[in-house]
């Protein structure tokens, strides 16, 4: 009697997903780099559009610490459930 391999999905390593997030990092950084180079030398918008590109930042930046507080706080509770109940 033969015996039947599972076939298991190919698992992304840590250090791809490590890779892949800072690739992810520089390219966002860029485009925000030559976007606010557009707005601050664009002819009639350069102290103005420096402002908006601040203003919205502020907007952004808080946002984004509003709804990550929780996020360490959830992942750590999931794995605690998983190990307890001893699925990895």
């Amino acid at each position: 009697m033969e015996e039947v391999k599972e076939k298991t999905p190919k698992k992304e390593t840590f250090m791809q997903g490590v890779i892949t997030l800072i690739f992810s990092q520089v390219l966002i950084k860029l485009l925000g780099l030559v976007y606010t180079l557009y707005l601050t030398n664009r002819e009639g918008f350069g102290d103005k559009g420096n402002g908006i590109v601040a203003a919205g930042y502020q907007i952004y930046a808080m946002l984004l610490t509003i709804s990550s507080i929780g996020v360490p706080n959830a992942i750590s509770k999931l794995v605690s459930e998983r190990i307890a109940m001893r699925r990895p």
